[in-house]
């Protein structure tokens, strides 16, 4: 579930830092630091990636040897990896021109990690290790299927970061899959292959990058300091549009530290029968949002929770302005003044809801929260979740929406409510609208991580309004 993996499409860190300390861990010399993101990819990382994998902790002049050798076929094994395979692999990742978290790229060549957008895998079984060749002067070469050795060492210490994952059942049977425990005996059948080609593994490095089940595109040009990024987004279109089979450049979540976990508020030896009935319409919008891959989608369910009463509010809020202007003792049925005054509100309102197609969006907003949220609860939920979201939100805007600040210290709890529905209001504004030159603008995948910390806000407010329109059992 996107939000019970929330920060899943990390995307848009690009500056990356490289800085040289001694190394005294199993590789003389010094070490240069490879940061991506948070995650450091140099001699001595990848050797204590191997340690925790292969839960071995003793080491040569610098080479790793496995206490049992992993047989790949009848007459091969894998026993190690060398600490020039090492250094190798680390210099070869530090000469990467540009770098970030799902891709390097050097002067002739790139390799991105990519994220199947259909849940049964027709992108990674039609485009498993295929290879493509463009026309011309100079030709371009995609090849897709599991990381290359150097990718598969990045992966790796990727997650290992991940203690989370590396809890979990999934976490286990990788783990299982790369230490051989279930191909150790067997003849090549590291992961279901198609017979195009025979599986080629000659390092443990190649075992890891089988393991891991990962998918990368390998770009290749003639021409150096190529944008391999735009060729890799142009052929997942074209792969799209003729197959429609989707993919797009991204690590997988498993392969990222997780900073915010799953939203799981009671045990399930403890979970009780529910006390009250709750509309089906929301909950099925409630259940979409869960449920959704998509960070765009999961904010938009919740979102339409609280879009359900925009009429509804939107027309009681007229009625009691119609009733209060009639009940106040100033007003008098029989004088023409004060009936015009009625008939103007109505007025006006019926104008902005043809200039705008509809009621004013914001405005019913507001007045969804000002019924059905309790802020002191909502920053409640946000703390028990995440103790950095209060602050965050009240320090800093949605940079791809423009969206204001919300300071949820304040001791007015009606202005704190304005600021959550303009907050929300622009971020929705800014998934659903994307003309081009318009500025600020939501770029799918690009601004996912900001757009995830935008959901836990949403989705605790859609929470609260399902359950006040509960009925007690």
């Amino acid at each position: 579930m996107t939000f019970s993996k929330i920060l899943r499409c990390q995307r848009s860190i690009r500056q990356n830092t490289t800085t040289g300390v001694p190394n005294k861990v199993g590789i003389p010399g010094f070490r240069k630091v490879i940061m991506i993101g948070q995650v450091a990819v140099d001699e001595a990382s990848i050797i204590q990636a191997l340690r925790r994998v292969f839960q071995f902790d003793e080491t040569q002049s610098g080479d790793f040897t496995l206490h049992t050798p992993i047989r790949v076929t009848r007459e091969k094994s894998v026993t190690g990896t060398s600490s020039t395979e090492i250094s190798a692999i680390a210099k070869r990742l530090n000469e990467a021109k540009k770098r970030d978290e799902s891709s390097f790229q050097w002067e002739n060549e790139a390799e991105f990690s990519l994220v199947s957008l259909d849940q049964i895998g027709a992108f990674d079984r039609f485009f498993e290790d295929r290879e493509f060749t463009g026309q011309g002067d100079n030709p371009v070469t995609f090849r897709f299927g599991r990381p290359s050795r150097e990718f598969a060492v990045y992966l790796l210490c990727t997650v290992m970061q991940n203690d989370l994952f590396m809890r979990s059942g999934r976490g286990r049977m990788i783990l299982n899959r790369i230490r051989g425990g279930d191909h150790r005996s067997l003849d090549l059948p590291l992961r279901p292959r198609s017979s195009r080609q025979p599986l080629e593994v000659e390092s443990l490095f190649d075992v890891i990058a089988e393991g891991l089940r990962a998918t990368t595109l390998r770009i290749t040009a003639t021409k150096a300091n190529s944008d391999f990024e735009t060729l890799a987004n142009s052929f997942l279109f074209h792969a799209a549009y003729n197959i429609d089979a989707a993919a797009r450049i991204g690590l997988e979540s498993w392969f990222r530290p997780q900073t915010i976990q799953r939203n799981q508020r009671t045990q399930a030896d403890t979970l009780e029968a529910p006390r009250q009935t709750y509309d089906t319409d929301l909950v099925h919008h409630y259940l979409m949002g869960v449920a959704a891959e998509i960070p765009l989608l999961e904010y938009l369910a919740y979102y339409h929770i609280a879009e359900h009463f925009f009429d509804k509010v939107f027309n009681e809020d007229l009625v009691n302005q119609v009733r209060s202007s009639i009940a106040d003792p100033s007003f008098s049925a029989r004088r023409t003044k004060d009936i015009q005054s009625v008939i103007r509100i109505v007025t006006k309102v019926q104008r902005q809801v043809k200039n705008e197609g509809g009621v004013n969006e914001q405005r019913s907003l507001q007045l969804v929260l000002d019924r059905f949220v309790d802020v002191p609860r909502l920053a409640a939920d946000l703390d028990a979740y995440d103790a950095t979201l209060v602050d965050y939100y009240n320090n800093n805007e949605a940079p791809f929406a423009g969206a204001n600040k919300v300071n949820f210290h304040g001791a007015d709890e009606d202005v704190t409510r304005g600021a959550i529905a303009k907050r929300i209001y622009k971020v929705r504004n800014a998934l659903v609208h994307a003309k081009e030159g318009e500025l600020p603008k939501y770029a799918p995948f690009a601004h996912d991580e900001e757009l995830a910390r935008e959901i836990p806000l949403m989705r605790f407010t859609a929470e609260q309004i399902v359950i006040a329109h509960g009925k007690v059992l």
